[in-house]
């Protein structure tokens, strides 16, 4: 009875197997799975051992169907005997044949195979000093690229420090352009307030002279005419203070840094003013003159013409002025 299993995945078959333990036994060994695995020069350990287990569980039905089968044959006549014998071992003569050329074909594969990895090894062996020659290399680079890194390190706290440097002068500067131009406001207001106060200053002359002229129109009719270019040279003074006012407003709203030049414009302006005051101050002292002189002289004809001219003296003289 044969038990015959399909081959498997990695083409050791167990009549193989069995085989190969049948001739291992032959030979007076015991059949391990190292000895089949030679005797058959093929197979894994994995693949042999359970294949080898079935042989030995199978080895005893063996026995006694070879044992009953001599029984059998024992009434058999020994031609036939001999016969049998020299069939069976022919049968094994060739089975060992079929082995042992499996074994030296899985020596020679063997063989290819031990070149093969010997030619692996050599290039294992090339890899391997290759990747040392490039473990040196890039031993070599990494400390080329520490100390560039170093380098770069102390060449980047030098531009910190600049930076540091840079922007606390920045900083100083800010703050001292913050002071100059707190500095430069104040100032500003200060002109502002001056203006403001002249321009006040000239609205309370021009007022007062309003308020003057008014008086004077009324108590001076007779004097009106002596009196008129006398007023027209007050209006001109003002006029030109007004232009004089108007002209430094101008270059102080295009041109803040000439400050100084119209602060100076506008003091000439205030002394004009103030010169205008003085003279419209003389005119009206000059006209209660004049009416208390016309009280005492107020019945002729000569003291008027003698006020008219004197009026008219006075006039041209502060006009010139």
């Amino acid at each position: 009875m044969s038990y015959i299993t399909p081959k498997t995945t990695r083409g050791v078959q167990e009549q193989d197997v069995w085989a190969a333990a049948d001739a291992v036994l032959a030979q007076g060994q015991r059949p391990t799975i190292e000895r089949v695995r030679q005797q058959l020069g093929r197979g894994s350990p994995n693949t042999v051992g359970p294949m080898l287990e079935s042989w030995f569980a199978h080895l005893g039905e063996r026995l006694t169907q070879e044992k009953q089968a001599e029984q059998r044959t024992a009434g058999l006549p020994a031609a036939v005997l001999d016969a049998m014998r020299t069939l069976w071992q022919t049968a094994q003569q060739q089975a060992q044949d079929a082995a042992e050329a499996a074994l030296a074909e899985a020596h020679a594969q063997l063989g290819a195979a031990r070149a093969a990895l010997e030619q692996e090894q050599a290039q294992l062996q090339r890899q391997a000093e290759a990747l040392t020659q490039q473990k040196a290399a890039m031993e070599e680079a990494w400390r080329l690229a520490q100390a560039q890194q170093a380098d770069l390190m102390q060449r980047l706290e030098g531009l910190e420090q600049q930076l540091q440097q840079r922007d606390a002068t920045i900083a100083q500067l800010h703050a001292d352009a913050d002071a100059v131009q707190a500095q430069r406001e104040a100032e500003r207001q200060e002109h502002n307030v001056q203006l403001q106060a002249a321009a006040q200053e000239r609205q309370r002359l021009v007022e007062q002279f309003s308020g003057n002229e008014k008086r004077w129109l009324t108590e001076l009719d007779r004097s009106r005419q002596e009196l008129e270019k006398a007023r027209k040279q007050q209006q001109d003074a003002l006029a030109s203070a007004q232009q004089r006012y108007e002209a430094l407003q101008a270059r102080m709203a295009e041109q803040e840094a000439e400050w100084l030049q119209e602060r100076q414009t506008h003091l000439q302006t205030v002394q004009a003013l103030a010169a205008a005051q003085e003279r419209a101050q003389a005119l009206k002292e000059q006209l209660l003159r004049q009416q208390r002189a016309g009280e005492v002289v107020s019945g002729g004809r000569s003291g008027t013409s003698l006020q008219r001219r004197a009026l008219s003296q006075r006039s041209q003289r502060l006009g010139r002025r």
